[in-house]
């Protein structure tokens, strides 16, 4: 490399550590918080909204939001340049529809059914088959390599998942096979949307957030008029919970979710699924006044290793 007064400047290789640097670890914690502090809004909006319809509703505005933040931007850069406005062709939809009706929407319900008949533990253990799937696909269809090291930070992760809800199980009745199952199937979906967001066609966060999210609302619309009677006497908590978990849940989570994959790769984002569990319960502690137990930390520890050994840059060779 030249300098301005034409002396060869050496560029220094990146030093060994985690992947993906400052802000994308940043990026990967502020998913963290909004996801694991979605519980309390799901509670309060189903006290008078189907769960069907809560979703439904979520998804809908989430893609409004979205909109309106596009036509915003728009209004405001007007830039003259050809990438400003990029163009979302059929390949990109169809891509946006796998991820936004199959491992969106689908989810979503999939683990509403499921609480039906399967406790928070047992649902928490199916939801970290996530990270697991997501290292297989991402070796199948991505060239992400299986490697030994990335397989024991993961099961650590899980190890450390287990660990937090060990205590719940005995409060819980005995679960459901086909809750499990509807679980299990669920993980499996959100790791489909993990892949499928990363082979998608790279077009602006911000574009791919609103179609992932309107063509997930629009999906999850049908099944809500055919399964579930439409909400009439929805209470003004329940609406306000339903529009703040479009607002940041889905909407702007979603696009922080597109930009961090298209940046550090699915697996690197799967473990929000160890990480945000733990963040809930922090939050219980700090705010509720629950006990913090001896498995809080425990899993705390496991969860952060696992995160720390999947995710290490092995030391270039000099």
């Amino acid at each position: 490399m030249e300098t301005a007064g034409g002396k060869a400047k050496t560029t220094r290789p990146p030093a060994p550590g985690l992947t993906g640097d400052a802000l994308s670890w940043a990026a990967l914690l502020l998913l963290v918080v909004i996801w694991g502090s979605t519980f309390a809004g799901i509670r309060i909006g189903v006290e008078t909204i189907s769960p069907a319809w809560l979703v439904t509703g979520r998804l809908l505005s989430g893609a409004a939001f979205l909109g309106a933040w596009i036509a915003i931007a728009g209004a405001v850069t007007r830039s003259p340049r050809a990438d400003a406005t990029p163009k979302v062709g059929l390949a990109a939809i169809g891509w946006f529809a796998l991820i936004g009706i199959a491992a969106t929407a689908a989810p979503f319900v999939l683990y509403a059914h499921a609480a039906e008949s399967i406790g928070s533990a047992v649902m928490a253990i199916c939801n970290g088959a996530t990270p697991f799937a997501t290292v297989i696909l991402a070796h199948m269809f991505t060239g992400d390599r299986l490697s030994a090291r990335r397989v024991a930070g993961v099961m650590l992760g899980f190890l450390g998942l287990v660990v937090l809800v060990l205590p719940e199980f005995g409060k819980e009745q005995s679960a459901g096979l086909i809750g499990i199952l509807l679980a299990v199937v669920g993980a499996w979906l959100y790791a489909v949307g993990n892949i499928g967001t990363r082979l998608a066609p790279r077009v602006a966060p911000i574009i791919s957030s609103f179609w992932i999210v309107a063509l997930a609302g629009v999906s999850a619309l049908g099944y809500a008029i055919v399964a579930e009677p439409f909400p009439q006497a929805a209470s003004a908590n329940s609406i306000i919970a339903m529009i703040v978990l479009g607002l940041l849940p889905t909407a702007f989570a979603m696009f922080v979710y597109v930009w961090l994959i298209q940046r550090s790769g699915p697996v690197f984002v799967s473990f929000t699924t160890y990480l945000s569990p733990l963040w809930a319960t922090g939050l219980g502690v700090l705010f509720l006044g629950e006990q913090l137990q001896w498995s809080m930390v425990g899993a705390l520890a496991l969860i952060l290793a696992g995160v720390a050994v999947a995710n290490r840059r092995l030391r270039p060779a000099r």
